[in-house]
């Protein structure tokens, strides 16, 4: 196996709950299922279930603290629930641009939206973050989002946001 693929493996061990236990329980079988050599499954087996763990769980929080940075509204509003929901999210996606936090919070916004456990006006100010985030995140020229709560007051009434990017200048209305 490459290095890459190695490194790739390690990044979906730490990254996918699932991968791990299932390569801690059966590590032969998962090995040779991912192309490892017999060396690469031993000495990744060799390493302890808990320190495997653990660094798996700092990686989550490292994400986590990252993803809250770009979406404070919403983590207000969800409260002790963002960080469940974006373990659920984390377990099934892994960034893959050279800007993984901004990609996780605008792709934690898209799965928030389609969670029907999710109130719909965390879903409006999720939607108004990711809306914001791709403006100046990813350099858009125009955003234009209709919104069915007004983001100040969480009243439910029709609101329009507009991001318009004119040379250097950004305008919001």
């Amino acid at each position: 196996m490459s290095l890459l693929e190695a490194q790739n493996f390690l990044a979906r061990i730490y990254t996918d709950e699932n991968l791990r236990r299932e390569f801690l329980s059966a590590p032969e079988k998962i090995g040779r299922a991912n192309n490892l050599t017999e060396t690469e499954i031993n000495e990744l087996a060799e390493v302890f279930p808990e320190e495997l763990n653990s660094f798996a769980e700092s990686l989550f929080y490292k994400r986590l603290r990252e993803v809250e940075k770009f979406l404070p509204l919403t983590k207000y509003l969800l409260k002790q629930d963002f960080e469940k929901y974006f373990r659920l999210f984390a377990d099934s996606y892994l960034p893959s641009t050279v800007k993984k936090h901004l990609e996780d919070a605008v792709e934690f916004c898209n799965y928030l939206q389609k969670n029907n456990r999710i109130s719909d006006v965390a879903k409006n100010t999720a939607k108004f973050e990711q809306a914001r985030l791709e403006f100046f995140g990813n350099e858009k020229r125009l955003v234009v989002k209709i919104f069915d709560y007004d983001i100040n007051t969480r009243q439910k009434r029709k609101h329009l946001a507009v991001w318009l990017r004119i040379g250097k200048r950004n305008i919001i209305f």
